[in-house]
């Protein structure tokens, strides 16, 4: 089938990690240069100097007085720390506990900063930043350079920016490279502030990269170039003009499925893309069926349809069959996500729902919870939710704690609740009393517990309809309601309910799906021509849609990871092989669908 369209995120730690050897944990794993920024989270180095622990603090115990010991001790911590030996700095920063109170104010603030440092080589980011606030009220080029760092680990890309401003604010001169990989990252430049004679024009360029790229101010870099020749940041405007002044791509070969078992879901993508192509009449598409596709003949199909860019396939059977020579001149976004492939698409992008339980896990961190609760399907697919969304809380709460729920029936969800909630420990209490008590009356009411702070639902309409009056009921009438939260599997069409089992329950989701969305009446529109279709097909409708969109913002996005496009899936940012999607809160408020409320927590 062939088809031409032409569209109209201390101390107790110190001991741990000496019971443990002192083993070094693993480092993070980087993304692509495009979108990491410099790290000083340094592995741990082996140790240079001949001079052991034990023989430096046999030389600090030759010394009588307290203050000059503390000077030495803090001075070889510091240069532990940079010769990147963390774990003897570790062992040093615990003998600095004998002298806390007597730490006068410049030593404390070395010993915080020490600590801090310590913290966010273990990959304790949130504890690190808690420990180094304190410090960024008199900062030092030090601390805004870790604050800066801190924030980064944290996905927090906009303070991020703001930190390293911040420290060029102090400095004289910079890595124009190294400042450019954080500013670009800011979403919100307008937000941001500088002072000074070099972080002011730093902050002038990306506020004119994003009126640039938005059209608010064609020439605004142009106009940057010409007030501030002088400024290191000039290195980085000519390569920035370069992308996203190139004439991007104007013809696409899209390969969906359009005949046999998947023609459906083909079908609604293409319908996305048609919605999109009518803001783009100067880029054109040519479709083709991938389920009679014969993918040895793909570099001739893109030669002989003169196209610069290959949309798809969609099927992950079909990516395998995308060989490297194919699209060696042409970019390719890849509309599914595996493994491993031959050849390695310029653009991924999937509606994978990992996306919305590590959405999740950033909100419980954000919001301090510390014993989160996640009830899910006793399967795979259950399994690794429970697994996504534990690994995702993790790396921002460290000290917090998942609870795991799993049932395997319907019958099963009121036992694992009450089992998860402690309300079946609490009776069993309850009726050993009663037994102890003999003919003594005990009046007595099961207690749910107190130390879970919110509950994750994974599952579908169906299992989250179930379990949430089984959530209601348990918890005690006297403790306050648990936040419960669930992805977007719990939000169907037509989910006019009859019942309030879904009251409260909070939810990520596309924004087009959701009522105050400007987009929402052509979603009506769209679906009173294909009545036949499921919430799962709308949301591949705007998938096609947003998969035109970052094509045609292909090299802004390369440029400018930071700059929002907000599409029908949610909020795009970040370098093309690094996308990140932002969905919309919303909750079911009685029979209706209302964006988040926060008060209710």
């Amino acid at each position: 089938m062939k088809l031409t369209i032409v569209p109209k995120k201390l101390s107790v730690c110190i001991c741990v990690c000496l019971l443990a050897a002192c083993a070094t944990p693993p480092q993070p794993s980087k993304p692509s240069q495009q979108t990491q920024a410099p790290s000083v989270f340094e592995p741990e180095a082996p140790t240079q100097t001949a001079r052991t622990v034990e023989d430096f603090l046999a030389e600090l115990a030759q010394l009588s007085n307290p203050a000059q010991q503390l000077n030495l001790l803090l001075t070889e911590i510091e240069l532990r720390q940079d010769a990147h030996a963390w774990q003897t700095s570790a062992v040093l920063l615990s003998e600095v506990e004998r002298f806390n109170q007597t730490l006068s104010a410049s030593q404390h603030r070395r010993y915080t900063f020490a600590q801090a440092r310590w913290l966010a080589h273990q990959q304790q980011f949130r504890d690190a930043m808690q420990r180094l606030t304190p410090l960024l009220q008199q900062p030092s080029l030090e601390t805004l350079q870790l604050a800066r760092d801190l924030s980064w680990q944290l996905g927090e890309r906009q303070q991020a920016a703001q930190f390293e401003l911040d420290r060029l604010a102090q400095q004289a001169d910079t890595d124009s490279q190294t400042s450019w990989a954080y500013l670009k990252h800011a979403p919100e430049p307008t937000a941001l502030r500088a002072q000074g004679e070099l972080a002011r024009p730093w902050l002038a360029l990306l506020q004119a990269a994003h009126q640039q790229v938005t059209r608010a101010d064609p020439s605004a870099l142009q106009g940057w170039q010409l007030r501030y020749p002088n400024h290191p940041g000039q290195a980085v405007v000519s390569q920035m003009r370069e992308k996203i002044e190139q004439y991007a791509p104007h013809h696409a070969l899209v390969l969906l499925p359009l005949s046999g078992q998947y023609a459906e879901q083909g079908q609604a993508v293409l319908d996305g893309m048609v919605l999109a192509l009518e803001a783009t009449p100067e880029f054109t598409i040519t479709i083709r069926d991938s389920a009679q596709f014969d993918f040895s003949q793909l570099a001739e199909v893109l030669q002989a349809e003169q196209a610069d860019m290959l949309i798809g396939p969609l099927l992950k059977d079909n990516l395998e069959q995308v060989a490297t020579t194919a699209v060696q001149n042409v970019q390719w976004m890849a509309l599914n996500a595996i493994d491993e492939l031959g050849a390695i698409p310029d653009l991924w992008y999937a509606l994978a729902p990992e996306t919305e339980i590590t959405q999740i896990a950033r909100r419980f961190a954000d919001k301090g919870y510390q014993q989160p609760l996640v009830l899910a399907a006793d399967s795979n697919r259950g399994k690794q939710a429970v697994e996504t969304f534990a690994e995702a809380f993790y790396q921002l709460q460290p000290e917090g704690k998942v609870e795991q729920g799993f049932y395997r029936t319907p019958d099963d969800m009121k036992a694992i609740v009450q089992e998860k909630l402690g309300v079946t420990d609490s009776e069993a209490r309850i009726w050993q009393v009663k037994i102890a008590a003999g003919k003594i009356i005990v009046d007595a009411e099961a207690r749910s517990r107190a130390d879970i702070d919110a509950i994750f639902l994974p599952g579908s309409i169906e299992q989250t309809r179930l379990l949430k009056p089984f959530i209601d009921v348990t918890i005690s009438p006297f403790m306050q309601a648990l936040p419960v939260y669930a992805t977007s599997a719990s939000h169907i069409r037509g989910d006019a309910l009859s019942e309030n089992d879904l009251d409260n329950v909070r939810f990520t989701e596309l924004p087009w799906l959701l009522p105050n969305h400007p987009q929402h009446q052509r979603l009506q529109a769209l679906l009173r021509q294909r009545q036949h279709w499921s919430t799962g097909l709308a949301r591949l409708a705007a998938f096609g849609h947003d998969a035109v969109n970052l094509v045609r913002h292909y090299e802004v996005l390369t440029a400018l990871p930071g700059y929002q496009l907000a599409g029908l899936t949610g909020t795009l940012t970040g370098a093309p092989d690094n996308m990140q999607r932002q969905l919309d809160w919303a909750q079911y408020d009685g029979h209706n669908v209302v964006p988040e409320v926060d008060s209710l927590e």
